[in-house]
């Protein structure tokens, strides 16, 4: 079985690494071993586990050149069932998809969902203003996370909702209030693999391993 491969992006303060910790706590099943590489260091820090029932181990990269090497050594080294990327919305798209396509990475895994994390307050600005470096991120998403709405225009958040779903109709859009709620909100979707199935394929594959 192939090592699902899931890439969160956005700005830098958009809430990247409150979502991707929101995420591991909603989705990561017992045995699960992740790999985490981030390209991009906020202010929030991603939670490390050395919980041999959970582990996660994260490696930070500067640049996204250093990636192909280091990804095939972590690989080879911790054999993960699941990697996330967290990647810089400003940077180029098309160069971390001619990575992650080739070959001695095909072979072993696939790119499952790319996440899009956005602040609602600044989401037809960004747009309008710098559309060629997001726009192909938003194009490219499964599911667009709208960040921090409760405080703001209705008429502005409804506007650049609109905007996004123009751009790409076929991402599952996700308002949330603040990062405090993104646990619960992720939860409430009901639409991340987290049961039965997913659990039975973890052990299947760490058994072969």
């Amino acid at each position: 079985m192939k090592i699902d491969i899931e890439i969160v992006t956005g700005f830098l303060g958009s809430g990247k690494t409150s979502f991707i910790n929101s995420l591991l706590s909603e989705s990561q099943v017992e045995g699960e071993k992740v790999l985490i590489f981030q390209l991009e260091c906020g202010t929030s820090r991603i939670t490390h586990s050395s919980d041999v029932n959970y582990p996660i181990k994260l490696v930070p990269i500067n640049e996204v050149s250093e990636l192909n090497e280091a990804m095939i050594y972590s690989i080879r080294k911790y054999n993960p069932n699941r990697i996330i990327i967290e990647y810089n919305g400003t940077a180029n798209l098309k160069e971390l998809i001619d990575i992650l396509n080739k070959k001695v990475y095909k072979k072993c895994s696939k790119i499952s969902t790319i996440f899009f994390v956005t602040n609602g307050k600044k989401i037809k600005q960004h747009v309008e203003n710098i559309g060629n470096l997001i726009v192909p991120f938003i194009k490219s998403s499964n599911m667009i996370v709208v960040n921090n709405i409760e405080n703001c225009n209705k008429d502005i958040l409804e506007a650049g909702v609109k905007r996004l779903k123009q751009l790409n109709p076929k991402a599952y859009i996700l308002k949330v209030n603040n990062k405090y709620v993104l646990k619960s909100a992720l939860r409430e979707t009901k639409v991340l693999d987290n049961g039965y199935f997913k659990k039975l394929k973890v052990k299947l594959e760490n058994y072969k391993r």
